[in-house]
């Protein structure tokens, strides 16, 4: 079942959203939205097993920097 849904946007959220868009290469606003909406969700899933940092590494030069997501941890200590 899809539902269409209407946003409206200050202008500095709209901007925001823009720069989603164009830096994770989405061919719409509404694909930013979704695919952001989705790594929230899974990023909350993962919080009420207890985590509350991600992980990133560069491949090439396997350099770790360790992401602390602030409502991740408001999660993790409420659980």
């Amino acid at each position: 079942m899809s539902k269409r849904i209407v946003f409206t946007f200050d202008e500095r959220s709209l901007g925001s959203l823009e720069q989603v868009k164009l830096k994770g290469g989405f061919n719409s606003l509404g694909t930013a939205v979704r695919e952001s909406i989705q790594i929230n969700q899974e990023l909350h899933d993962q919080a009420a097993e207890g985590f509350s940092e991600v992980v990133v590494r560069n491949p090439k030069t396997k350099q770790e920097k360790t992401i602390v997501i602030p409502s991740l941890k408001a999660s993790v200590a409420g659980s």
